[in-house]
């Protein structure tokens, strides 16, 4: 577990679920390795973590405010309540018996004000647990095949040092397996008693290790260039590994914090290539322990779901999909994390999507009749969509646009195939002067006739340069005196607006009409920056023909961009002013 109570005084008892820092609910899943599926077999209105499978198959135990429960391995029938004793401070490490006569459990002590956690042993069908570490901190996660040692991750000495131990289960001496610099822990024996699976910072990212039983041949495991990988969890026939990995920008190789988007990921126990098996929202308490069915087919783990994002108001909300081009921006990455980024989007609140990736008569990479099905099979709307095909200076010099035109009749044919109602218009040139922007008024009605023609809507969305001057006015005011309104219609961008010096209501107020779209955009999550005043905005809507708006951020608060994208849809949901 990620150890974040060390040394804070407490004066009341403190949870595992105290490191879930948002109110949420958890969904237990059993995931089949042979068929590469996974199953919910059921939802908690509240935080449960860690689960492990009997040795026997019938049951698994959870734990949950301080306590541990068992469960039905099917998920049917309720919780029931291990009998703890006095000791139910309980946190998220502990590990059944190979035998399936005893319970090892991480607590802190009830007669200690100050959280500790300490290793005890109970029987399976409860009791007063007996504690074998006299000191703290100590996480068990292991516990040898033959039952008499238990493995555990303990802060020592003066430096409180992070490293692997074990001692007798009956109690006795404790031995340091461990001693590299920085964060060792999750250590779980294999069955055969031979190796001890543990993770390790020692490399300078998060790894999975093995070492012999009596610490000998630590041995790195996994070698992930951009993932931080914790909680090695060896199958019973000892040929399989799964973890839990963090991506390297999300938190630094020590954390293991709740609330993220993670992977679980598969390695032979001989070590080799890594395999993706699922992305999730989750972390900590996902998989803290080891979760292997006993016939090696299936494990247990638990994703999360914010309350928030459920309980807050419903509203209709587009996103700008290129803030998440790190995630999906590619055809490669599309293919690989669409399903999981569009479905988070949905549990965000989001209801449509503005495009963005069209390229040769393609949406990144897929056909337009394939985009429309991947949208549709998510639940998402594709309202619209940016399309970038600037002309050159010479041919706005001369007002040329053969060439353009031929473009955009493609680019119009694919976004009606996929059933793309509105187009719009980014990565303006820059124009200098006023020649060039009576050209560039002149394409955008030949684009717009076109549009028009195929019952496509189409709109040109301003940068921050199409609120600079021209003449006596700006070239964004320049280009909507100087279109037709029944073929052209305009994006307005709120935050390159503002950075331009220039009013977003103003504008709106004064072209009534004429911006059917507004994009609400923010230099960092929605209503951060304190740059852009939204209310007024929306207020403004109303009168001014507003149809439709697009959250797009220009830069997210933090290298996870979900979590960005997360934070505007919410401060959405709640504003009032946002119907």
């Amino acid at each position: 577990m990620k150890h974040i109570f060390l040394g804070i005084s407490l004066l009341a008892p403190v949870m595992a679920f105290a490191q879930h820092p948002n109110p949420e609910m958890s969904i237990l899943e059993i995931y089949d390795v042979e068929t590469k599926t996974h199953q919910v077999i059921k939802e908690f209105s509240d935080v449960i973590e860690a689960p492990n499978w009997s040795p026997d198959g019938k049951w698994l135990l959870l734990n949950k405010n301080g306590k541990l429960y068992k469960l039905a391995a099917d998920g049917k029938g309720e919780l029931q309540e291990v009998n703890t004793g006095t000791i139910n401070r309980a946190n998220n490490d502990h590990v059944i018996s190979a035998d399936g006569k005893m319970i090892g459990m991480s607590s802190s002590d009830p007669n200690e004000k100050r959280y500790n956690s300490y290793v005890y042993f109970v029987p399976v069908e409860g009791g007063e647990p007996h504690r074998i570490t006299p000191l703290g901190p100590s996480y068990l996660h292991g516990i040898s095949p033959d039952g008499k040692w238990a493995a555990y991750c303990a802060f020592r000495g003066p430096n409180q040092e992070q490293d692997v131990w074990v001692m007798p289960v009956k109690g006795g001496k404790e031995i340091r397996l461990t001693d590299a610099p920085g964060l060792d822990d999750g250590p779980e024996y294999s069955m055969d008693g031979k190796y001890i699976w543990f993770n390790s910072v020692r490399s300078g990212r998060m790894q999975a290790w093995r070492m012999k039983a009596n610490g000998k041949e630590q041995t790195q495991m996994t070698f992930d260039e951009d993932m931080n990988s914790w909680f090695p969890h060896i199958s019973p026939d000892g040929k399989k590994v799964v973890y839990i990995a963090y991506h390297d920008y999300e938190i630094d190789p020590g954390s293991h914090v709740a609330d993220l988007n993670v992977q679980l990921r598969m390695i032979p126990a001989q070590g080799g290539q890594p395999e993706t098996l699922l992305e999730m929202f989750g972390g900590q308490g996902s998989i803290n322990v080891n979760s292997w069915s006993p016939d090696s087919k299936k494990f247990a783990f638990i994703r999360y779901r914010l309350l928030d994002e459920i309980n807050a108001p419903k509203k209709n909300i587009n996103l700008q999909l290129h803030v998440l081009h790190n995630q999906i921006g590619t055809h490669e990455l599309f293919a690989q994390n669409h399903p999981y980024v569009l479905e988070r989007l949905i549990q965000m609140g989001y209801t449509g999507v503005e495009m963005f990736g069209y390229d040769n008569g393609q949406f990144l990479g897929y056909s337009p009749t394939e985009m429309a099905g991947i949208m549709k099979k998510a639940g998402l709307t594709m309202m619209s969509s940016l399309c970038r095909h600037t002309p050159s200076a010479s041919d706005l010099e001369n007002g040329r646009f053969q060439e353009t035109l031929s473009w955009w009749d493609q680019c119009i044919a694919a976004h009606k195939a996929a059933g793309i109602p509105n187009i719009v218009y980014i990565n303006n040139p820059e124009v200098q002067s006023e020649a060039q922007i009576k050209s560039l008024a002149n394409l955008l009605n030949a684009i717009g006739d076109k549009c028009k023609a195929a019952g496509i809507t189409f709109h040109f969305h301003n940068g921050m340069n199409e609120v600079g001057p021209m003449g006596d006015s700006t070239k964004l005011e320049y280009l909507i005196q100087h279109t037709d309104k029944d073929k052209v219609s305009f994006e307005l961008d709120t935050f390159w607006t503002v950075r331009g010096g220039v009013s977003p209501v103003a504008l709106l107020q004064k072209y009534p009409g004429r911006f059917a779209l507004v994009h609400i955009s923010d230099q960092d999550d929605l209503g951060k920056s304190g740059m852009v005043g939204f209310e007024p905005i929306f207020n403004a809507f109303a009168k001014a023909g507003v149809k439709d708006y697009v959250v797009d951020i220009d830069h997210t608060s933090t290298p996870n961009a979900l979590k960005g994208v997360r934070e505007s849809a919410l401060f959405l949901r709640h504003a009032d002013y946002v119907k």
